[in-house]
């Protein structure tokens, strides 16, 4: 936007609004007819003093309508102002008094805006928006402008320009500076993102380590304890077998020389004696050898509890030692064996 600063005095200002007011005289037809056209905007874009910005007949006025808005709501400081009318060209008529105009070359029609400031020339204190213009007035304008424009020197005209390019490479500098910066936190952000879930991933590795070398050092303790227990087993079935030899050792030592009953023998005589036929349910059988050496029949008989099952249990009628020198036999049931 190129900024033109023309000292007007209030009679021109008087001039240009004498013949307008706030409310469009245009008809309806006029209107739409005029929507049609462009508006030729003089502004300065892209380092093009002569360039010029296409817009609807309607622009300038909706944009007055937005910045009285902000201003009713406290909001048009001059900052606001510039970024709603970026690309249009304005002349300064006062200390705070700016006006913002637009030409509908073919329609002859002229819109004219003026920005009042406060006092402290920070926030737009007021704005009238004068749209269709006579010919005399737009041509009044365009000469005033010009002849304005003559009367500054290339050194001010070089300081404005150098004065908004710097303002507006600010702009694309603080523009600039908030995208990097932008970038710089989502790119952190994402940092921190990959970074937890990659401390999240070797937590849950750790743990699944750990867990696995419990497992493991479990498995271990109890295959030991296993082993241990069957090594105990064996011992203790050694002994066992160790006693069982050196008792059976013993015995052989202290049985008597003169051994003229053997088992088989002792059997068949408790089975004379009780009357015990071959085919009776009693069961007469050796179990053992006492501590003097002699032989213990057992006689039983196996009873059927559950004869779906088989399940039966054995009932004693009695134990019989049998003396393997003479063959005698004594009772020997209340010892209970």
């Amino acid at each position: 936007m190129k900024m033109l600063k023309v000292a007007f005095g209030i009679p021109l200002l008087a001039v240009l609004l004498a013949g307008c007011s706030d409310e469009s005289s245009e008809t309806v037809s006029q209107k739409e007819e005029s929507a049609e056209k462009s508006t030729a905007v003089h502004t300065k874009e892209n380092g093009n003093k002569t360039a010029v910005k296409e817009s609807s007949p309607n622009t300038l006025q909706t944009k007055a309508s937005t910045i009285k808005k902000a201003v009713n709501s406290k909001e048009a400081d001059r900052d606001y102002l510039l970024n709603v009318m970026n690309g249009y060209q304005y002349i300064q008529v006062g200390d705070n008094q700016y006006i913002y105009y637009g030409i509908n070359q073919e329609q002859n029609v002229f819109c004219m805006m003026e920005v009042n400031f406060d006092a402290s020339g920070d926030y737009v204190e007021n704005i009238n928006f004068v749209d269709n213009a006579s010919e005399e007035q737009i041509a009044l304008l365009q000469n005033q402008i010009q002849e304005q424009q003559k009367q500054l020197s290339d050194l001010e005209q070089q300081q404005m320009e150098k004065e908004l390019d710097d303002y507006y490479a600010q702009l694309e500098e603080d523009r600039q500076k908030e995208e990097e910066a932008q970038a710089k936190a989502d790119a952190e952000a994402e940092a921190q993102a990959e970074a937890d879930r990659k401390a999240e991933e070797e937590r849950l590795a750790e743990e699944e380590k750990k867990q696995q070398e419990e497992e493991e050092a479990q498995a271990k303790e109890d295959e030991e304890e296993a082993q241990a227990d069957s090594e105990d087993e064996a011992q203790t079935e050694s002994e066992s077998e160790s006693e069982q030899e050196e008792d059976t050792e013993t015995l052989e030592e202290e049985e008597p020389a003169e051994q003229t009953v053997s088992q088989e023998q002792a059997i068949q005589l408790v089975r004379d004696q009780q009357g015990i036929s071959e085919d009776s349910p009693l069961l007469v059988e050796y179990d053992h050898l006492d501590d003097s050496g002699n032989y213990i029949i057992h006689v039983y008989e196996n009873v059927v509890d559950n004869e779906d099952t088989g399940e039966e249990h054995t009932a004693t009628q009695g134990w019989y030692q049998v003396s393997p020198s003479d063959g005698s036999i004594t009772d020997v049931t209340v010892d209970g064996y």
